[in-house]
């Protein structure tokens, strides 16, 4: 069954959180965890690039990876593109240094329940509001700004993923909170 699934496209989810945990463990077994940004500063900040700029163009965004790093080490805006492309680039990486840092300066602190929905709808206004605010999504309703669910369906993204009907969206997240939550 699991290779039926592998040959029509993504993996279960299932198998994903497995090798989510099992990657996880083997970082902290093998390599006691991550490095601080003190630490490895250089590695940190070209994470943090290519993570914005793979995950924006997951999503159709045209940005190179030297204009997204143009982008976030000078603020300067390389190229000719619309708006919204510097506005969704810069909005992720925003939301992801703000996930880096509660991730990192945590410490000692261990709290019971360390991802919530509140985090993850905070984490979806930082990424997505400064594009909302140049570019709001054409098929969208005031109830579905940054930080909400959708209540429409969307188109497939360009790279062939297929979004979950919106009625699945906020289960999703929920399975994904207690995921992490879980293997932490």
């Amino acid at each position: 069954m699991e290779h039926e699934t592998l040959r029509r496209g993504r993996p279960p989810r299932k198998l994903i959180y497995q090798r989510l945990s099992e990657a996880v463990a083997e970082l902290k077994e093998r390599m006691g965890g991550l490095p601080s940004p003190a630490e490895a500063e250089g590695i940190w900040t070209s994470i943090w690039y290519q993570e914005a700029h793979h995950s924006t163009a997951l999503e159709g965004n045209t940005l190179v990876l030297k204009q997204v790093k143009a982008l976030l080490a000078q603020g300067r805006a390389v190229g000719n593109k619309e708006l919204r492309e510097y506005m969704e680039v810069t909005g992720y990486a925003d939301a992801a240094k703000w996930v880096y840092g509660q991730a990192l300066d945590a410490g000692e602190w261990e709290p019971t329940a360390p991802l919530n929905l509140t985090e993850v709808r905070y984490v979806h206004e930082l990424a997505l509001g400064p594009v909302w605010e140049v570019a709001p999504h054409t098929e969208a309703n005031e109830d579905e700004r940054p930080g909400s669910f959708r209540q429409h369906d969307i188109e497939p993204f360009i790279g062939g993923m297929t979004p979950p009907p919106w009625v699945e969206v906020e289960d999703d997240r929920l399975d994904i909170v207690a995921f992490q939550n879980r293997h932490r």
